[in-house]
C-alpha cells in the first residue's frame, strides 16, 4: 500500500469511526461501575448521566435501556452541566421505573382484611401516604365511603391577623352532625390527630390534620392561615375525613396502623399470592433546572413508563389555592429548551405529571400516556407573575396525549393549566376525569386593577399579591381538537372544560368537544371565560349535557364566540354573569339547542353583546323565552338575523350532531366542522385506551341523576 493510499485508509477509518453514534445501554442486571456497554450495561438513569459528563461530548448521546423495571431511589437530575443531547430510549414499552419499593410479606388477619410489615425506609405508622395495590389506588380509610358529610356550622377565632390579605394565624372549630361524628367515638387523641380532614368549597378543597375532636359538641379543630373571605368554609361545605382506624370498613381501603404493619381490606377477585403493592419513596421522577442564561437543551425521553411517585401532607396542611397551582410535578423543568416526552406514560403521582415552569421553551409531551394524578397532569409556565418578560415560557407543545383520572389528593387540579406563557399549543389531547377544569390558560385576575401572585415574597418569604394594571404574558396560545369530558363529578363548582381567564389576547380555542361537566353546585361549563378574558375567539367547538351552561363569561371584553354547536346543556345554554361599559362578546352563527332549562340566563338583554346570525331550537316548544321574551319581542333587542329552527342533526338524542341538510345552516352562515377530529389519533389500541371505561361513566351518569333530583 502506498503512503496515500495508506493516508486515505487512516481518513476513511477514523472518519467513520467518528460519525458513529455514542451509544449507552442500561438494563436491570446493570451496575452504575459498568462502561455501559451491551455487554457491561449500566443500572440507573443517574448514572448514565454521570458517564455522559465524563465524556465531555457535544455529539448526540443515545442511552438505549432494555426492557424490565428499574427503581429510582431519587430523581434523575440534569442541570446546565448537562449540556451533551441525550436520547434516554426504552428498547420497546415495558421499559419502567418506580418511585418506590413493593411491600411484601402480606398475611391474612382474616378473610376480608390482610397485612404486611411496613417496608424500609418506613418505620412504624408514619411515612407514606400514598398506596398502590395491582396497578390501582386503593382509598386510606376514609369517611363516609361515597359522598361527602356536611358541615352544620364554622367559628373562625383569629389568633393573629397579620398584615397580608388573610389572618395570619387563626383557629376554626368546625360544628359536624353528630350522627356523621359518630364513628369518631373511643379514638385516641393521637388516632384524632393523624386522621385528616378534607373540606370542598367552591372551586377549592382545605386539607389539614384534625387538631383536636370534642365529642361533647361533635366539633373539630383545625389551625392555621384564617379563612378566605371569598371563599368561605360554612354550613354548606362538604368534608371527608381519612387516616383513622374506625373508617377500615369498605373493600378497597388501607391504613397504616402504629404497630408497624399496613392493613389492606381486598377488593373481590384479589389473590394474596399475586397482591403487587407498592409505596412511593420519592416524589419526582425527573428534575431538569438549568439556568437563566445557560438552559438545559435538547433532551429526548422516548418509550419509558414512569409510574408510582408520592406526596406527603405537611404539618400545618394544605390551605386552598385554585388550580392546586403551587404543587409541584413528578417532572419538574425550568430553564430548558427543546425538552421532549415522546410515548411516555406518567402513572400513581401524588402530584402534578409534568411541569413546563420557568422558561421552558420549545418542549414537548407528545402521544404521551398520564393517568392516576394525584392533582393535573400538565402545567406550563410559572403561577408566580415575574416583572420582566425573560423568564415567560414558549412555544410548548401538549399533543396526542390522553391526560385522565387525576384529582386523588388534589381535586381541584387542572388536566392541562398554561400560567404566565405564551404561543403554546394543546391540541388532539384527551382530557377526562378531573375534578375541576380540563384546560385553564391565564392566571391574572381583572384587567382594570390586575391582580397577580408575583415572585417578590412578603416578609415571610412567601408569594406575595400584588395588585396594578398588569399585561398578561399569556397570549397567543392555542386550544384546538382536544376531547374534554366527565369533569366535576359533582364535587367542586365554577369550573369550565376550557377556562380562560385574564387578557389573553390572540388566544384562540377551536375544533374541541366537550361534554359532561357537572358541578356541585353553580358553574359546570363547557366554555367560560372569566376574569377580565379579552380578545379570546372560541369558534367550532361543539359542546354538550354541560350543568349550567355551554358557554358562560363571567366578565371580559372583547371576545368572539363563533360558529359554534351548543347542545343539551341542562340548567341553561348560554350564560352571561357582569355588564360593563364595553363590548363584551360578539355571538355570531352558532347553533343553540336546548331540551331543558333556559336559553339564556343573566342579564343577556341589557350587555353590550353583539348576537346576530345564530339558530336556536328548542325541543319542548316552537316558541321559546329568550330573558322571559318570546323570540319576536327578543329580536328587537339582540338576534335581529337569528333564526328560530330545528338545525337537523342526524340524530340529536344519540349526540350525533352532523346536518342531515344544509338548508338551515347556509340561512345563519354556519360551516360544518368535523368535531370526530377532536381527540388522540393514531393506532386503533391508541385511540381505543382513549376511550373512558363504561363502568365510569355509568357512575358519572349515576352522581348527575342523584344530584338532579335532590335539586341541586
Amino acid at each position: 500500500m502506498n503512503l496515500l493510499a495508506l493516508i486515505l485508509y487512516v481518513f476513511v477509518f477514523w472518519a467513520t469511526a467518528l460519525s458513529q453514534p455514542i451509544t449507552l445501554y442500561l438494563a436491570p442486571g446493570g451496575a452504575d461501575t459498568n462502561p455501559g456497554t451491551q455487554e457491561a450495561p449500566l443500572l440507573s438513569l443517574t448514572g448514565a448521566r454521570d458517564l455522559i459528563r465524563k465524556l465531555q461530548t457535544s455529539d448526540t448521546v443515545y442511552v438505549k435501556i432494555a426492557p424490565g423495571d428499574y427503581q429510582l431511589t431519587r430523581p434523575l437530575e440534569l442541570t446546565s452541566a448537562d449540556a451533551t443531547p441525550i436520547v434516554f430510549e426504552g428498547m420497546n414499552d415495558r421499559v419502567t421505573f418506580y418511585g418506590g419499593v413493593s411491600i411484601s410479606g402480606w398475611e391474612k388477619v382474616s378473610d376480608r382484611l390482610w397485612r404486611a410489615p411496613v417496608p424500609l425506609p418506613y418505620h412504624g405508622r408514619a411515612g407514606f401516604e400514598q398506596l398502590f395495590v395491582n396497578g390501582e389506588r386503593p382509598t386510606r380509610a376514609r369517611m363516609p365511603n361515597s359522598g361527602f358529610f356536611q358541615v352544620k356550622a364554622v367559628e373562625e377565632t383569629i389568633v393573629d391577623r397579620g398584615q397580608d390579605r388573610l389572618p395570619e394565624f387563626a383557629v376554626q372549630k368546625i360544628l359536624l352532625d353528630p350522627e356523621d361524628a359518630a364513628f369518631l367515638q373511643g379514638e385516641s387523641p393521637v388516632d384524632i390527630k393523624d386522621a385528616v380532614i378534607t373540606f370542598y368549597h367552591k372551586w377549592d378543597v382545605t386539607r389539614k390534620y384534625i387538631d383536636h375532636y370534642d365529642s361533647d359538641s361533635s366539633a373539630v379543630y383545625i389551625r392555621g392561615k384564617g379563612m378566605q373571605p371569598w371563599n368561605l368554609l360554612d354550613g354548606i361545605t362538604k368534608y371527608r375525613i381519612e387516616n383513622i382506624a374506625a373508617a377500615l370498613d369498605a373493600p378497597g381501603e388501607w391504613l397504616v396502623k402504629e404497630d408497624g404493619y399496613v392493613y389492606y381490606i381486598p377488593r373481590e377477585g384479589e389473590e394474596l399470592a399475586s397482591l403487587s403493592a407498592f409505596v412511593p419513596i420519592t416524589d419526582k421522577f425527573i428534575i431538569i433546572s438549568g439556568e437563566n442564561a445557560s438552559p438545559v437543551k435538547n433532551k429526548l425521553f422516548k418509550n419509558i413508563r414512569f409510574k408510582v411517585a408520592g406526596y406527603q401532607l405537611p404539618k400545618q396542611g394544605d390551605d386552598p389555592l385554585q388550580a392546586a397551582a403551587p404543587l409541584e410535578a413528578s417532572i419538574m423543568v425550568d430553564y430548558a429548551d427543546h425538552i421532549v416526552f415522546e410515548n411516555c406514560e406518567i402513572a400513581h403521582t401524588g402530584l402534578y405529571g409534568v411541569w413546563f415552569r420557568k422558561q421552558v421553551t420549545n418542549s414537548k409531551i407528545n402521544r404521551s400516556y398520564l393517568h392516576d394524578l394525584g392533582a393535573g397532569g400538565v402545567k406550563i409556565g410559572d403561577f408566580l407573575y415575574h416583572e420582566e418578560d425573560k423568564e415567560v415560557s414558549a412555544n410548548n407543545l401538549v399533543h396526542n396525549s390522553i391526560i385522565r383520572d387525576g384529582g386523588h389528593l388534589f381535586p381541584s387540579a387542572v388536566g392541562v393549566i398554561v400560567f404566565h406563557a405564551r404561543d403554546n399549543e394543546i391540541s388532539h389531547n384527551e382530557i377526562a376525569d378531573f375534578r375541576y377544569s380540563g384546560i385553564s390558560v391565564g392566571w391574572m385576575w381583572g384587567y382594570e386593577a390586575t391582580k397577580v401572585v408575583t415572585n417578590v415574597p412578603d416578609r415571610h418569604g412567601l408569594p406575595k399579591w400584588r395588585e396594578d394594571h398588569l399585561k398578561s404574558p399569556a397570549t397567543g396560545n392555542v386550544i384546538a381538537y382536544n376531547h374534554i369530558h366527565h369533569l366535576g363529578w359533582g364535587e367542586l363548582s365554577d369550573m369550565g372544560g376550557v377556562y380562560i381567564l385574564s387578557e389573553a389576547f390572540g388566544t384562540h380555542v377551536h375544533h374541541n368537544v366537550i361534554h359532561h361537566v357537572y358541578s356541585a353546585t353553580y358553574g359546570g361549563w363547557g366554555l367560560y371565560t372569566d376574569e377580565g378574558a379579552t380578545h379570546v375567539t372560541m369558534e367550532n367547538n361543539l359542546v354538550y349535557d354541560c350543568k349550567n351552561a355551554g358557554f358562560h363569561q363571567h366578565y371580559g371584553k372583547q371576545n368572539t364566540i363563533r360558529n359554534n354547536i351548543f347542545a343539551f346543556n341542562l340548567k341553561g345554554q348560554l350564560q352571561f354573569t357582569r355588564v360593563e361599559g364595553h363590548r363584551s362578546f360578539d355571538f355570531v352563527q352558532n347553533i343553540v339547542y336546548a331540551s331543558s332549562g333556559v336559553m339564556l340566563l343573566g342579564n343577556v338583554k341589557d350587555a353590550d353583546i353583539m348576537m346576530e346570525n345564530n339558530c336556536y331550537w328548542d325541543t319542548r316548544t316552537r316558541d321559546p323565552l329568550f330573558q322571559k321574551m318570546p323570540f319576536k319581542q327578543w329580536k328587537k333587542h339582540k338576534d335581529k338575523n337569528s333564526i328560530l329552527a330545528d338545525p337537523g342533526f342526524v340524530d340529536a338524542e344519540n349526540r350525533d350532531f352532523r346536518l342531515k341538510s344544509l338548508s338551515v345552516a347556509r340561512k345563519i352562515g354556519f360551516k360544518p366542522f368535523d368535531y370526530s377530529q377532536a381527540g388522540v389519533y393514531g393506532s386503533e389500541e391508541w385511540k381505543q385506551l382513549a376511550e373512558l371505561d363504561a363502568v365510569k361513566s355509568a357512575a358519572f351518569d349515576a352522581i348527575v341523576r342523584e344530584m338532579e333530583k335532590q335539586g341541586n
